[in-house]
């Protein structure tokens, strides 16, 4: 059909883009930030509960110059001595780094319940809305996803009242 179309006349040649093979970004948990206690942290007895991150993964699909990341996080949430059954919310914090700087930082609230015949639970948290560009340089390069527990950034930051 090609012929018919252009009379005999030579094609001109079509480029193919090739797809690129990129490299996922590392994912790993942030120092200081795997597990966290709430309670009287000088003496077992005071603690309320702890929560802890024990297995992380990640996955990366390319879409033209973006890649997006899924980044699912598994922990487990124990009841210290005065700790009571319950739902409780972990604050999982997921944040993108790329050439020194922070691109993307989010907190994922998470609860976890804890029925009254336990003392522990389990959580996983799934995240697939990260999203970084590609530029020249491989993702795998440039970027890495750190994951932790940030009980700061649980709580409100109080507001400033108004002077009238």
């Amino acid at each position: 059909t090609e012929r018919i179309l252009f009379a005999n006349t030579k094609l001109p040649e079509q480029k193919v883009e090739e797809a690129k093979d990129y490299g996922c970004p590392s994912a790993s948990i942030l120092e200081g930030t795997a597990a966290y206690r709430v309670g009287s942290s000088g003496e077992a007895r005071g603690v309320s509960h702890q929560a802890s991150i024990h297995d992380l993964a990640r996955e990366c699909t390319t879409s033209g110059n973006t890649m997006r990341i899924k980044v699912g996080i598994q922990g487990r949430l124990i009841l210290g001595e005065n700790g009571k059954p319950g739902t409780y919310t972990v604050p999982v914090r997921v944040a993108v780094r790329g050439n020194g700087q922070t691109i993307m930082s989010k907190l994922l609230p998470t609860s976890v319940t804890i029925p009254a015949s336990d003392t522990q639970a389990a959580f996983v948290v799934i995240d697939d809305s990260i999203t970084v560009p590609i530029t020249g340089e491989d993702p795998a390069d440039v970027y890495s996803v750190l994951i932790g527990l940030d009980p700061q950034g649980s709580k409100a930051t109080p507001g400033r009242k108004k002077r009238r």
